[in-house]
């Protein structure tokens, strides 16, 4: 299911690069738990690199992202101008996001990815304080980026593992669920 810029918070229900990037024409499965963990952009929590285009990219320069992070504490996300983002919350009783234009949305639903402007100044509170680890996208405004969770009990990829290619990535969230983050290609 694409993105709609026009549905800020609003959810998409149902419907990768590790450390050394994959060869663009390649399909690699990665294991999560052999990701490198890395600094957010404003020193306020860590992140873990899935997926990135172009390969070798960080949290700048980059096409398009995806990510696996552990929030921790309250604070402020990171600004990314001109790139829209999704989180999809995938452990943990979730949080709020107070935007600096004055509008907020909750994040209490797991597998469900949530678009909000990469550019606007937001601040997370956490449910009751407690951790939440979330699956983030993110992708530069002139990239058609498709997000969706479904229901997938298909073999690959496994539980703990991530698909990636040189178009975007599958990553297993539990048993149940697959996040696939891809980019529009021309045929």
């Amino acid at each position: 299911m694409g993105s709609d810029k026009n549905q800020l918070g609003k959810s998409r229900p149902g419907g990768a690069e590790p450390s050394r990037a994959p060869a663009a024409d390649a399909n690699t499965l990665i294991a999560l738990s052999a990701l490198d963990a890395q600094p957010w952009k404003n020193g306020g929590g860590t992140t873990y690199q899935i997926a990135v285009d172009p390969p070798g990219a960080g949290t700048t320069g980059f096409r398009w992202r995806i990510s696996r992070a552990v929030i921790e504490k309250d604070g402020p996300f990171s600004a990314f101008p001109n790139v829209s983002r999704w989180i999809t919350l995938i452990s943990g009783p979730g949080f709020t996001m107070d935007f600096a234009d004055g509008t907020s949305f909750e994040v209490t639903k797991p597998f469900i990815a949530y678009w909000f402007d990469g550019g606007l100044g937001v601040t997370c509170r956490l449910k009751d304080g407690r951790p939440a680890t979330v699956i983030n996208v993110m992708a530069q405004n002139d990239v058609v980026m498709r997000v969706n969770v479904s229901a997938n009990r298909a073999a690959l990829p496994t539980s703990g593992h991530a698909i990636i290619s040189a178009f975007g990535a599958s990553v297993r969230l539990d048993d149940r669920h697959v996040l696939t983050a891809a980019v529009d290609r021309p045929f």
